[in-house]
């Protein structure tokens, strides 16, 4: 709904690159879940690298993609009225809750493959 110089921002070159991002960087997020939870079914050996990997960079995705939609809402992003103020503090909270994501880079460090 958001317009400048007339146009809905959606139109712009620079804001299909940034929506397309998002989708491919949580589509990767998401095969790479989905990945680890294969692992975890079969009991492969390297779960506990596949895990870290996982959480790691899914929680570290919904972040940048929830900063970027607050960023193309401007203002209103940051209000009550709209769920990505909500979401964005959600994702925030994936980063530190079940071992912080610096914590997860140690724990894939020493379970490389």
């Amino acid at each position: 709904e958001r317009k400048q110089f007339g146009k809905p921002i959606a139109d712009f070159q620079g804001i299909q690159f940034m929506l397309a991002d998002m989708a491919m960087k949580i589509e990767a997020a998401r095969a790479l879940t989905y990945q680890a939870a294969a692992a975890s079914e079969r009991g492969d050996k390297n779960l506990t690298f596949q895990g870290a990997a996982a959480k790691c960079f899914a929680s570290d995705v919904a972040m940048e993609v929830t900063v970027d939609a607050v960023q193309l809402l401007g203002g209103y992003g940051y209000t009550r009225d709209y769920p990505v103020e909500r979401m964005m503090r959600d994702a925030k909270i994936t980063q530190i809750y079940e071992g912080t994501n610096q914590v997860q880079r140690i724990v894939m460090a020493r379970n490389l493959p």
